[in-house]
């Protein structure tokens, strides 16, 4: 019986952000959700934040966040707000074939690029956090069973 725990990259911009600590609480809500239902999360800004971790140098934060994304699993991207670094991430995900869930706020015009990427599996819209985090946990029992 396979042991090793579903590893999940929670994607989300950190930089430019109104609100950001409300926004730093999704992320956290998503891999605290994750973690529920049995996979191993990581949350970038709980280890690289910008404001949180200010001597990280930027090649550390970048060498981090490129392998948590390259040995995770799953990838779970909050595309509200434009990122370079959530863009890059997507990227890594798509380069090393790891399947994505993008989340945003239904009515948000979304650029068509990310929302074009292969792996790209599912795109939850939702009215509010708590709209995403029950969308969010229904599709990811449902990867769950699909990939046991």
């Amino acid at each position: 019986m396979n042991t090793t725990k579903t590893r999940i990259y929670i994607s989300g911009a950190l930089t430019g952000i109104d609100n950001l600590d409300k926004i730093k609480a999704f992320y956290t809500a998503i891999g605290s959700l994750c973690d529920e239902i049995g996979f191993q999360s990581y949350v970038p800004h709980l280890n690289t934040d910008p404001i949180g971790h200010p001597n990280i140098s930027p090649r550390q934060v970048f060498d981090t966040d490129k392998q948590q994304v390259s040995k995770s699993n799953l990838v779970i991207a909050y595309i509200g707000y434009a990122s370079l670094g959530v863009g890059m991430e997507l990227a890594y995900a798509d380069t090393n074939a790891i399947p994505i869930i993008l989340l945003y706020e239904r009515g948000k015009v979304i650029s068509r690029f990310p929302r074009g990427i292969p792996t790209v599996f599912s795109e939850i819209e939702f009215k509010d956090y708590k709209d995403a985090l029950t969308q969010l946990e229904s599709v990811l029992k449902q990867w769950r069973q699909q990939h046991k």
